[in-house]
């Protein structure tokens, strides 16, 4: 048997209150495990989540390319709206601000009166010291979120006999455990309804019940304007399909990826894919239109990488760094990358063409026009050449090689 003394204060915390009252949702466990005293997102951390020593890296972190080109969308934003005085952007889930810095940056390379109009504006639950005490409401611009929906606490089922049960965390053994029992949460049964006839015994999946209260908070925000959400997931009918059968919970630890929720608690990020009907469906309901979706291949080709990448040969910099900046900028829009990451669109109150993030196609949009972006001497993002594993020996392909495709931004 484990002794006491060998757990954190966390995972004893998390112990004590099942012994007390018996099992708990898995979305309780990873709420207490992410954002509770001592949490993945809240406590003190070893080394920072995102970087070489730490557990992941993310579009923002790996290249200033992925910020500026979401400055290209936001403008692109800002001219369907009709050119407000103030286009707000909200970020939800900002992190460190990597996103923001890289956007307001290359806002400012764009200049002209989009820049002059853009009030940036960062939030995330886990740095309440920086974010604002208070979010913007009744605002016109956008509200954007880039791999926030993942790390909502999800609640995780199993199919037994051909009914949805939910997995609830118990101690069994002296150690933790999912034990099966009726659902918490009728809604857990009603998203997987449609396709738990075809789910065989045994299946497990996670349902993400917070993307209400997300799409009820972004229609506070914004009263006029386009919602941009990227992140990884699919579709319902994706999502719950038979081979997923282990479901999406992932664990990350150190560059490490696991499906056990129950080691390193507090030390590991968790993690579930996005169900992006869902997304659809809750913000129907708050007032917004569902536009399309894509992938962020697709989405960062139609709005200019491309350019990026055949910019760096022409900027007189050194060989290793147009490879250190080439590198990133392909893992950014990389199929089997962060390329595969969905990017939806919503909007509130607008009648316009399609944003070029979706068809570039009639909007006189010109990325060679794009002033070309570089990585920074600094340490501020992830350094994919020098800092990580494997990667001097797998970017050595041509943009078309890449994809398969002489023009990704005509296939979603």
């Amino acid at each position: 048997m484990t002794s006491r003394d060998s757990y954190t204060d966390l995972e004893q915390r998390i112990r004590d209150r099942i012994e007390s009252a018996g099992p708990i949702t898995f979305a309780e466990f990873m709420e207490e495990a992410m954002y509770g005293e001592g949490g993945y997102y809240t406590g003190s951390r070893r080394v920072a989540p995102i970087s070489p020593e730490g557990d992941y890296f993310t579009s923002p972190s790996s290249h200033p390319g992925f910020g500026a080109l979401i400055a290209v969308q936001l403008r692109d934003f800002w001219e369907i709206q009709g050119r407000p005085e103030v286009f707000d952007t909200v970020e939800l889930g900002s992190g460190d601000g990597t996103l923001a810095r890289d956007v307001t940056a290359y806002s400012a390379e764009l200049g002209g009166d989009f820049n002059d109009a853009l009030r940036y504006t960062e939030y995330d639950r886990s740095a309440p010291v920086s974010a604002p005490t208070s979010l913007p409401s009744g605002v016109t611009g956008c509200v954007l979120s880039n791999e926030l929906l993942d790390a909502f606490p999800v609640h995780r089922f199993v199919v037994e006999d051909g009914q949805v049960l939910e997995l609830y965390v118990a101690v069994e053994d002296d150690a933790l455990k999912e034990s099966a029992a009726p659902v918490s949460d009728p809604e857990i049964t009603e998203r997987v309804a449609p396709f738990a006839t075809d789910l065989p015994d045994g299946y497990r999946g996670e349902v993400n019940l917070e993307i209400k209260a997300w799409a009820n908070q972004v229609a506070d925000i914004l009263e006029r304007g386009h919602v941009l959400t990227i992140d990884y997931g699919e579709m319902a009918r994706e999502l719950y399909r038979p081979s997923r059968a282990e479901g999406s919970l992932r664990a990350y630890y150190r560059h490490t990826l696991s499906q056990n929720p129950f080691r390193h608690i507090g030390d590991q990020d968790l993690t579930a894919h996005v169900d992006f009907s869902a997304v659809d469906t809750e913000l129907l309901q708050a007032g917004f239109d569902p536009l399309d979706i894509t992938t962020q291949t697709a989405f960062l080709d139609r709005l200019g990488i491309r350019s990026f990448i055949a910019q760096l040969a022409g900027l007189g910099i050194p060989a290793t760094e147009v490879d250190r900046n080439r590198m990133p900028l392909l893992w950014l829009a990389r199929p089997d990358g962060l390329g595969r990451f969905k990017v939806a669109f919503h909007s509130r109150g607008l009648d316009e063409r399609t944003p070029i993030g979706l068809d570039s196609r009639g909007s006189g949009h010109d990325p060679l026009l794009l002033p070309p972006v570089t990585l920074p001497l600094d340490n501020s993002h992830f350094d994919l050449l020098g800092g990580y594993s494997g990667g001097t020996t797998e970017f050595t392909a041509t943009w078309a090689e890449l994809l398969g495709d002489d023009d990704a931004g005509d296939d979603a």
